[in-house]
């Protein structure tokens, strides 16, 4: 058991359980399948294709950004 312990996959399963539920509430919120977070699971390409999703992909439930308005002429005495 003690072996088991320091093993480095235990280490990365534990980090990978503790990081899902955060994870699926981002992903919820922003409009995407929060099944999405599971992803995790997969060793190396598991975290790396997270951050690429959530990166990469525009966040649906932000609402738009609004249109910058032009700067306010200078008055001048």
């Amino acid at each position: 058991m003690q072996d088991l312990i320091h093993h480095p996959a235990f280490g990365m399963t534990l980090f990978n359980l503790l990081i899902i539920w955060p994870l699926w509430r981002i992903f919820r919120r922003t409009g995407l399948d929060a099944r999405l977070s599971l992803l995790l699971f997969v060793p190396l390409l598991g975290s790396l294709l997270v951050l690429m999703v959530l990166g990469h992909r525009a966040w649906p439930a932000l609402p738009p950004r609004p249109a910058r308005r032009a700067p306010k002429a200078r008055r001048t005495l």
